[in-house]
């Protein structure tokens, strides 16, 4: 496994990431929500970038909540059950975006109730895991995720059977994954996270994110025209980057181009794999200095 240092970089985990093909992780920490009522559907589709009205049971969907001048107030992924919308979002989004979303309920019959503490959230990564999982608990909630570009998902379970879901993993032999080695996957295949690669700032079109989470033939929603003008336009003035490099590099650390200029930020990274927020004229393929380390800039 991994070593997260104190400074905030993180030393890649001796296992490569190309290998890291089946395993479990514990993250019922995440902010979990179930939006119940007749109108859920329509009132999602009113004010997340997704499109909702047509969503059905089973069905997983990557959102986000936006400013009406298109800045991000969050990221969530969803999957919607016969009778509610389930929602889970990074720890951090917890204690404001129920909130947020609450405020434009109005009179429409839906109902935002808080579950994380209901509620087990358990990723498997790969089919095993998942096989072993249905087995086991077969009433547990498959939610797909594309978090890690790879094929994988979480489950949600009551609080009182996660034990049992993970001695069931454990007596099969499947592993568990660190969270250093799901960000070395993450990173490599080329997902953002809130908090690291996206946050308050960030328009989505700037992340890369339009084509899982914005719905752009919607009708009108909270933030619309801000994202048509922006999809329209063609352009933003920043955008991710993933860099690669043979030395290490660092979360927060300023990438400047060949000429010394600075060009961005290291959102996230582990080793020397890294995603950056670029000016936006950047070129995929071009090299850039972190740090006095060089690096290589390609595509998310």
């Amino acid at each position: 496994m991994g070593v997260v240092s104190t400074s905030g970089s993180t030393q890649a985990p001796s296992t490569p990431p190309e290998l890291l093909r089946e395993c479990w992780a514990d993250r019922s920490e995440r902010g979990k929500l179930a939006v119940t009522g007749p109108q859920r559907a329509w009132f999602l589709h009113q004010v997340l970038t997704q499109a909702f009205e047509d969503i059905s049971p089973g069905e997983a969907r990557d959102t986000a909540m936006i400013t009406s001048h298109g800045r991000m107030t969050g990221y969530l992924e969803t999957v919607a059950t016969d009778d509610a919308v389930m929602c889970h979002f990074e720890p951090e989004l917890r204690a404001g975006l129920p909130e947020t979303l609450a405020r434009y309920v109005f009179a429409t019959q839906v109902e935002i109730r808080d579950v994380t503490d209901d509620w087990g959230l358990l990723l498997t990564v790969g089919d095993r895991a998942l096989q072993v999982a249905r087995r086991e608990c077969p009433g547990a909630l498959a939610h797909p995720t594309r978090s890690f570009g790879a094929t994988a998902s979480y489950l949600w379970t009551p609080r009182a059977e996660v034990g049992a879901l993970v001695a069931a993993w454990r007596g099969a032999g499947v592993a568990e994954g660190s969270e250093v080695e799901l960000e070395v996957l993450r990173i490599t295949r080329g997902t953002p996270r809130w908090g690291r690669d996206m946050g308050p700032k960030t328009i989505p079109q700037e992340a890369g994110i339009e084509s899982r989470a914005v719905h752009f033939d919607k009708g009108c929603y909270l933030g619309q025209e801000a994202m048509a003008k922006i999809h329209f336009r063609g352009k933003v003035n920043r955008k991710l980057f993933r860099l690669r490099s043979a030395g290490t590099l660092r979360p927060g650390a300023e990438v400047r181009s060949g000429e010394g200029g600075k060009v961005g930020t290291v959102t996230s990274a582990v080793g020397g794999r890294a995603f950056a927020l670029l000016r936006y004229n950047v070129e995929p393929g071009s090299e850039v200095y972190v740090e006095d380390v060089p690096a290589s800039v390609t595509l998310v």
